[in-house]
């Protein structure tokens, strides 16, 4: 049997922290939660983040716009992990956001491509999965 060069609960708590981080609009846990390079692909274009600060140009309006649709949280459900390498997972995570009352307003599903560093994982690529 190999051997796993991660923890599931590490994997699980690294999602919920960045889970609450979205929902929280805590852009610096968010970007320091991204390798860099990282890359997102999507089915019209891939944009590639070079640094910390793309990074938040980037994703500030983002996490503006849950905070305008009133989502003040995203709960993480990861579905399946596939070993890559001794550093690298892909990792399937369907993600529910939830508005103040914790009634989900809307989810989506996300494949992140993870390496594994000292103490945490990175995301290195993001992979929207349209359902």
């Amino acid at each position: 049997m190999p051997s796993t060069p991660y923890d599931q609960d590490d994997l699980v708590t690294f999602f919920v922290d960045y889970g609450v981080a979205l929902g929280s609009g805590d852009l610096e846990t968010v970007t320091e939660s991204l390798a860099y390079p990282s890359v997102v692909v999507e089915a019209e274009r891939s944009l590639v983040v070079p640094d910390a600060e793309a990074a938040r140009e980037a994703l500030g309006g983002m996490l503006a716009a849950y905070r305008e649709q009133g989502l003040v949280a995203a709960v993480p459900d990861v579905r399946a992990v596939e070993q890559v390498g001794d550093t690298l997972l892909w990792v399937d995570v369907r993600w529910s956001y939830k508005d103040e009352n914790a009634a989900e307003e809307t989810a989506e599903r996300v494949r992140y491509l993870l390496r594994r560093g000292r103490e945490t994982f990175e995301l290195c690529v993001v992979v929207p999965v349209e359902e």
